[in-house]
């Protein structure tokens, strides 16, 4: 009987794929190009004897030697990493893809990013500073490890997480104009999570709104509200420079508060992913002067 010893790194690309749901996500995912990843498993296949996967439509499923096939590659990766993190090899030059929203750039981030450099000097840090939903979308699709996310929590999601105050704020210039009675808002463009708690909440308490500036990211949005256009709503995480919350003079509906979270990709389990979500936990924790018998999050 012929022995096939089968390769370690074609297995994981082999789960990498099946996880991520296509070769494109587990390219990126792994830091390969994806004509790298079809060759790896063209020899993976060679090395089975059998097709792993079959064309459905425009969908890719497993064949029925890639269904047992899958079962064994997890637990052989599991066993090598294992060994790997029992004898203690050194891993050198970690490459982490880590996702931020940009209200943490000048405050968290910086602080994150001391802390993994002093910690984990193996570790490089690859940050992607944006939106919540682009960066939920990011892990899901393999192209970041770990992402902190901020604004409304999925209701299907009952993973610890750290609620946060939404206010409504303004420039200490603006004033309403009485002779309106619409209130002029400065939102995030959609999809956006803020702007649509803040449309809610004025459409359920019965006030008229119109929106006089859309802002892509967080620096022109700033920018509109110092403008003295409109107000906006944003979550009290920082303090924005030349902001203030909106007094109850301006009598607009109370917002809920959101969620401050973490989403860690299921197939990071390199040696420094636990660290790493960890350390991500004591620097909030730190910052906002949480003690540590307080569950804030499950990843």
């Amino acid at each position: 009987m012929r022995r096939v010893n089968f390769d370690t790194q074609l297995l994981r690309s082999f789960v990498t794929v099946v996880d991520a749901g296509s070769y494109v996500a587990a390219a990126e995912l792994l830091n390969m190009t994806q004509p790298a990843m079809s060759q790896q498993m063209r020899r993976l296949e060679d090395q089975l004897g059998a097709p792993m996967f079959r064309r459905e439509g425009r969908k890719t499923t497993l064949t029925s030697p890639g269904e047992l096939l899958l079962g064994y590659a997890r637990r052989i990766i599991e066993l090598n990493d294992g060994i790997v993190e029992e004898l203690g090899f050194d891993r050198k030059h970690e490459l982490v893809h880590i996702g931020m929203p940009e209200h943490f750039s000048e405050t968290l981030l910086p602080i994150l990013i001391a802390e993994a450099h002093r910690e984990f000097p193996h570790v490089q840090l690859v940050v992607k500073v944006g939106r919540s939903q682009t960066l939920e979308e990011g892990v899901a699709e393999g192209r970041l490890n770990l992402a902190v996310l901020l604004g409304p929590r999925p209701l299907e999601d009952k993973t610890p997480h750290q609620p946060v105050p939404l206010h409504w704020v303004r420039s200490s210039g603006f004033a309403l104009n009485p002779a309106s009675d619409t209130l002029p808002l400065v939102l995030f463009r959609s999809p956006c999570g803020f702007r649509n708690i803040a449309t809610q909440a004025l459409q359920t308490a019965g006030m008229k709104w119109r929106c006089v500036h859309e802002g892509e990211d967080l620096a022109t949005l700033r920018a509109a509200v110092l403008a003295n256009i409109g107000i906006t709503a944003l979550p009290m995480v920082r303090d924005y420079a030349g902001l203030e919350t909106v007094d109850a003079a301006f009598q607009l509906p109370q917002l809920p508060t959101i969620a401050f979270r973490m989403r860690k990709h299921p197939q990071w389990r390199s040696r420094s992913s636990h660290d790493l979500t960890q350390l991500v936990e004591t620097v909030w924790r730190k910052f906002n002067g949480i003690s540590e018998d307080a569950a804030i999050f499950g990843v």
